[in-house]
C-alpha cells in the first residue's frame, strides 16, 4: 500500500486543493490518503474533512516538515508519498507507478519529473535541470517532485528534517547515503504562485541567493521569513521581521 501525506495550510488561496483531492481520489491501485492541516484562516480543514476517502489530522505543526511527520507517523504503507500542497500529480496512474518501481528492492526513494504550470522558458529550464541534472549529479529532490520513500528508510533516518526551509534538501542528502533516487516516468504539475506574484527573474534570483545562504548555514528561519516575505505560505510567523540570525 502506498500512503500519501499532504501537508496543509491555508490552501485555497492557490487553487490547487480541489485539484489534488479530485486527483488522489482517481488514481489507481491500493492507497491510503492522510492530509495533515495546521491552524488556518481559509476553509482548508472544511474543505478536506468534506472529501471522500481522506483522513484528516488535525495538528498544531508550525512548518511543512513537521506536518509530514505526523503524517508519517500515522500512515500504514510500506511506502509514503511526501505530497506537495501545490502540486498535481500524473492523473490516474501516478501511485501504480511508485507501486511499480518500488518491486525492485534496491529502490528506497523516488520522484517524478517535474514541470510548473506556467510557460517561461526560464521555468523550463529549472524543471529539466531539476528532473534530469540535479538528481542525476547530486541526487537531490526537492519535495515538489512528490518524493516516495520507503517507510522503514524513513524511521531510520527519523523522518523528514524539522526546518523551516531546505527540509527537501536535507532530506535528499540523508536518503542518498541508501542509494540514488529512481525518477519516474510521469511529469508533476507544481504551481508557479511565487514566480506570477513577484516575477519569475525575481524569484529565480531569490531562490539562487537562498542556496548561497544555505552554504553559508545561515539560520533556517531566517531564511524562510526572507523567501516567505508576507506570503507565509508554509509557516505562519507571528510577525513579518526579517532579522539575520547564525545558525
Amino acid at each position: 500500500m502506498i500512503s500519501v501525506v499532504l501537508p496543509c495550510v491555508n490552501e485555497l488561496r492557490h487553487g490547487y486543493l480541489p485539484k489534488i483531492i479530485e486527483n488522489l481520489q482517481a488514481q489507481q491501485g491500493d492507497q491510503e490518503l492522510i492530509a495533515v492541516v495546521s491552524a488556518s484562516s481559509d476553509e482548508t480543514l472544511a474543505v478536506l474533512q468534506a472529501a471522500p476517502h481522506f483522513r484528516v489530522i488535525e495538528s498544531e505543526a508550525t512548518n511543512r516538515a513537521q506536518r509530514l511527520n505526523v503524517g508519517i507517523q500515522a500512515s500504514q504503507g510500506e511506502v509514503v508519498l511526501l505530497h506537495h500542497p501545490a502540486t498535481l500529480l500524473p492523473p490516474e496512474t501516478a501511485l501504480r507507478q511508485v507501486a511499480q518501481a518500488f518491486q525492485d528492492p534496491t529502490v528506497m526513494w523516488s520522484g517524478f519529473r517535474h514541470q510548473f504550470d506556467l510557460s517561461h522558458w526560464l521555468l523550463r529550464y529549472t524543471s529539466w535541470y531539476s528532473s534530469v541534472v540535479r538528481p542525476r549529479w547530486g541526487q537531490i529532490l526537492y519535495l515538489d517532485h512528490c518524493v516516495a520513500v520507503r517507510r522503514s528508510l524513513l524511521q531510520t533516518i527519523g523522518g523528514v528534517p524539522d526546518l523551516d526551509i531546505f527540509e527537501d534538501t536535507v532530506l535528499s542528502q540523508r536518503l542518498k547515503e541508501y542509494g540514488p533516487p529512481k525518477i519516474l516516468p510521469g511529469t508533476v504539475v507544481t504551481s508557479a504562485r511565487r514566480y506570477r506574484d513577484r516575477g519569475v527573474l525575481r524569484q529565480a534570483l531569490m531562490n539562487q541567493s537562498l542556496k548561497v545562504m544555505y552554504h553559508l548555514q545561515l539560520d533556517p528561519r531566517w531564511m524562510n521569513r526572507l523567501y516567505e516575505r508576507k506570503a507565509q505560505i508554509n509557516v505562519t510567523y507571528a510577525d513579518d521581521e526579517i532579522r539575520p540570525k547564525s545558525k
